[in-house]
């Protein structure tokens, strides 16, 4: 893969890194967005390895989601 089309890969993952945020950030108001971003930011982390790059967005909103669901059932 050329460099050019490894960044442009890169660019439209962190463009959808920043939608996931977004999304949740909306869906848990009640949330700080540091808290929010806290949790997406580290999710993300977990797949700075992945091979496949593809559903990194999809799984990371995923997590993310269950993660926040858990904490507000908890607290």
């Amino acid at each position: 893969m050329c460099v050019m089309t490894e960044s442009r890969s890169q660019g439209h993952e962190e463009r959808a890194i920043g939608q996931v945020r977004q999304r949740l950030q909306a869906r848990f108001s009640e949330r700080s967005r540091a808290d929010v971003a806290e949790i997406v930011d580290r999710v993300a982390l977990g797949f700075v390895s992945a091979r496949i790059r593809d559903y990194v967005p999809l799984l990371v909103e995923r997590i993310s989601r269950d993660e926040l669901n858990r904490r507000v059932v908890t607290r």
